[in-house]
């Protein structure tokens, strides 16, 4: 989708994360800046799809649906309906349809974030010895046992896939040196929602 066809929402969250990445300590907010994508909310489908996960869990939930469809597992932000921006994982279809087990239809409006294969996340759990407990790929507390690698260097190449739009960049100069380098143009500039950190 060109960058004029982009929702406001879309804007914003790109926005929001920007000034995440910028304005405090957010490793997390860097990567997805860096490597997202943006992904079109749709309602849950009736048919054909696993069950919804319980609220709470959007990891875990995200990564079973991917495996069980096969889908694509994304980790990043999400603007809810309050104007809030999250950090989330959800999974998406080859197109960048959205499938997110773990918030019911209508709770968000805009999602941006790292398509990863769920492979990828699995090798990932089995290295960090994360997968009774999984919190993300992006959760701090695992990379600093990881010693921060995709912290550092983003979501390798071999662990990511090419589904969702590619969003506009945030305002020109506003990224500090060390931010991973984002491929996009500049495409303008939108209100900023209120960010949330919690995960859920």
């Amino acid at each position: 989708m060109p960058a004029a066809l982009l929702t406001a929402d879309e804007y914003a969250l790109v926005d929001a994360v920007a000034a995440l990445a910028t304005t405090t300590v957010c490793p997390a907010a860097r990567v997805v800046l860096a490597q997202g994508r943006l992904f079109t909310p749709a309602p849950w489908p009736r048919s054909g799809t696993p069950r919804r996960g319980a609220p709470g869990r959007c990891h875990r939930n995200a990564l079973r649906v991917a495996r069980l469809l096969p889908g694509v597992y994304v980790e990043g932000y999400a603007l809810t309906a309050e104007g809030a921006v999250r950090a989330h994982a959800w999974c998406a279809t080859a197109d960048g349809t959205v499938l997110d087990p773990a918030w019911s239809e209508g709770v968000a409006r805009a999602y941006l974030g790292v398509p990863m294969a769920p492979e990828f996340v699995l090798a990932f759990q089995q290295r960090t010895l994360t997968k009774t407990r999984f919190r993300g790929v992006l959760d701090k507390d695992v990379q600093v046992r990881d010693a921060g690698r995709i912290f550092q260097a983003g979501v390798p190449l071999y662990g990511r896939l090419d589904v969702g739009r590619i969003p506009p960049d945030p305002i020109h100069g506003r990224l500090p040196a060390g931010v991973l380098s984002h491929h996009h143009r500049h495409a303008g500039q939108p209100a900023r929602p209120r960010v949330r950190r919690s995960q859920f």
